[in-house]
């Protein structure tokens, strides 16, 4: 480390690239920040480099390599492309990462994440066998002892001249990871720190401010910077929204709350908001699912009323939705950086100073999540704290707070995380499947799932849907068992699935088996309470109640629709980069690719798509979008059929009259 950082103003990335093999050497460990804060002009440099020089051996270690979608079959390509060329247009693309996906990295380069995008790499052998299984609170440890010798990461500019750069939307890993590489340097190792200067992403303080002299290079050309890469907002379903719900049941006020990216994540935070805002729709959901009396351990858990403290969020993850949670006036409680303050705060005690009601590790989201970033006053700006997620993820001491002031901070604290599948015993499966293939990774589940544990008054929150979709046949998420879980049995606390609540801590076996089949799908009880029953697990007598047997995706359906005027949840709450027309071919294309997932539904669908009727003129919008409209040879004349199908079955258009 110097005590000024080489800038590269005037000369290109390579230069910049050339800078850092001179300092390190062509043996390059590159460890890369998860998600946003790649620096892709600079990666995309050093990857070029070494795609020439096959004498360069280069390792990146990171997780979430961000890329635009790409269809998989011409009909999804006809649907994505415009799309993609609207949101992603001027964001440059990450090459090694489309080359990993490609499969078609050269030999000199390996791409090893601890974290994937789910569902990406499932059929992916070189990434399957370079993942790194590791919890995000180790994930330092194990760069480190993968030899990590370059860090390269995007920054936002200073705000004057001379003044610190901000670490941003991934101080996660990063404020860890710099003291021990200049350890590893002063004991005489060659380092390279790198940053990639970008005037689009905010600059926020507290830990994610840093000086410009922890970098080693630094590349600053503001003639180049691009948009950041946005992730956007997903389709709530209703049963996302009703698990949601339960979900925001358990909330108590002056309380801390962790929920993660997706439509699980988003389902909360709309519920929340509904509660706060619009309490008496909300209790009338409340009453009318009986939650009280279906599972009364929710009253002494949660609460029913509006914010009046507010919520402090800790999150290791910070997805917009703590920006709206903030905009409606619920993330609010403030927390402090010493303990004698904190203490004194929780007494109710005045407290003259300025406390901050969010520390978050890393941020991701919609385009307009960004904006609002860039845009908050100086007041709002200090009350959200980028840091460690090793300070976030975990209650030992850290040297941004010890054990004890992080228990003083997240009294009644709420862990909501998502899992594929959960087995009957307890255990949750959140990242791979039972053959040993990853989905996506364990990120900070377990960290957040054993803290509730240890953190006095804290629930851990497992949410899930109770099916889904496989081979064009709906199978259960709860399970009698499976092969591989992510968070082990003995850990067991709250899961919730669209049909309600299930209190699984300290609970003998029976209890869990019985809670679990309680809230799965009605059509799934009864083989697997025959399971539990076999394995001596449920008495023999047992028999499921009539109750339980409201578990359909009708009642789903009933019990949302009877709260305000039947939109009180509606499946983009937070906004929408699809227009009316692309919603429809979307979900139009899904069903295709669910009916077409075995050879009996593709000759099904190919001997309906011969009959259909595509002069209509009510398809003529659909066509137009997908460029169909007219011409375009045997191709195109099959996939105006076959749109015109998935667009009858997803009830778009009329479906003609069986013959």
């Amino acid at each position: 480390m110097s005590d000024t950082p080489e800038r590269f103003r005037e000369t290109t990335a390579e230069a910049c690239v050339e800078a850092i093999i001179q300092r390190v050497g062509k043996t390059l460990v590159v460890g890369l920040p998860l998600g946003l804060g790649k620096p892709v002009r600079l990666v995309n440099a050093l990857y070029e480099r070494a795609r020439q020089d096959s004498s360069i051996d280069l390792h990146i270690l990171t997780a979430i390599s961000l890329l635009a979608p790409r269809g998989s079959s011409t009909l999804e390509r006809r649907f994505l492309d415009p799309f993609v060329r609207r949101l992603y247009g001027d964001v440059p693309e990450l090459a090694y990462a489309r080359d990993v996906l490609d499969k078609r990295l050269p030999d000199n380069v390996r791409v090893s994440e601890f974290f994937f995008k789910a569902g990406s790499f499932l059929n992916n052998e070189d990434q399957q066998r370079h993942y790194i299984c590791t919890n995000y609170t180790h994930a330092v440890r194990d760069l480190m002892a993968q030899g990590v010798n370059v860090v390269c990461q995007m920054v936002a500019p200073a705000r004057e001249e001379g003044g610190d750069l901000s670490l941003s939307c991934n101080p996660d890993l990063t404020l860890d990871l710099l003291p021990l590489l200049r350890q590893r340097e002063t004991a005489g190792h060659r380092v390279a720190v790198a940053g990639e200067l970008n005037s689009n992403l905010p600059w926020l303080g507290h830990q994610a401010a840093v000086p410009p002299t922890d970098f080693d290079v630094l590349l600053d050309q503001p003639d180049t910077d691009y948009p950041l890469f946005p992730v956007p907002e997903g389709s709530i379903s209703p049963a996302d929204h009703l698990i949601g719900f339960y979900a925001s049941t358990l909330l108590r006020d002056g309380g801390t709350l962790q929920v993660g990216i997706g439509s699980l994540g988003a389902a909360v935070v709309h519920s929340t908001i509904l509660r706060h805002k619009h309490n008496d729709q909300w209790k009338a959901l409340y009453e009318r699912l009986r939650v009280a009396s279906r599972f009364p351990f929710v009253t002494g858990e949660g609460e029913t009323g509006i914010f009046r403290e507010g919520l402090y969020g800790c999150s290791e993850m910070m997805v917009d939705g703590f920006m709206h949670l903030m905009q409606a006036g619920i993330l609010k409680r403030e927390v402090f950086g010493d303990l004698e303050t904190q203490e004194r705060a929780n007494r109710g005690e005045p407290v003259n100073e300025t406390g901050v009601v969010l520390h978050g590790g890393f941020y991701l989201g919609p385009g307009d999540f960004y904006q609002y970033l860039r845009n908050l006053d100086e007041s709002d700006r200090r009350r959200i704290a980028m840091t460690s997620v090793n300070f976030i993820n975990d209650l030992y001491d850290h040297r941004f707070g010890s054990q004890r002031l992080k228990v003083a901070q997240r009294r009644h604290a709420r862990f909501i995380n998502s899992a594929m599948m959960h087995t009957l015993s307890g255990a949750a499966v959140s990242d791979g499947l039972d053959d040993g293939r990853v989905v996506s990774g364990v990120g900070g589940q377990y960290n957040f799932v054993a803290m509730a544990h240890d953190l006095p008054g804290a629930r851990s929150v497992i949410t899930l849907r109770s099916t889904r979709q496989s081979g064009g046949e709906t199978v259960s998420n709860i399970v009698f068992s499976y092969g591989h879980c992510t968070i082990p049995r003995h850990l067991r606390d709250i899961v919730i699935t669209e049909y309600g609540l299930a209190d699984l801590r300290g609970k003998p076996d029976e209890e869990v088996y019985l809670a679990l089949i309680r809230i799965a799908d009605a059509r799934f009880q009864p083989s697997l309470l025959a399971r539990a029953q076999k394995a001596g697990k449920v008495r023999k007598d047992f028999r499921i109640p009539d109750a339980w047997r409201e578990n359909t995706p009708g009642h789903v359906t009933r019990m949302l629709g009877s709260v305000g005027e039947g939109d009180a949840f509606p499946p983009f709450p937070f906004g929408c980069d699809f227009t009316p027309e692309e919603l429809t071919l979307a979900k139009a294309l899904q069903g295709l690719k669910s009916a077409t997932a075995d050879t009996r539904g593709k000759l099904r669908t190919f001997a309906r798509a011969l009959r259909v009727d595509v002069k209509r003129p009510e398809l003529k919008p659909y066509l137009e979008r997908m460029g169909l409209l007219s011409g375009g040879g045997p191709s195109a004349w099959l996939n105006r059929r076959l749109l015109t199908v998935a667009l009858e079955q997803a009830g778009a258009l009329e479906q003609p009259d069986a013959p």
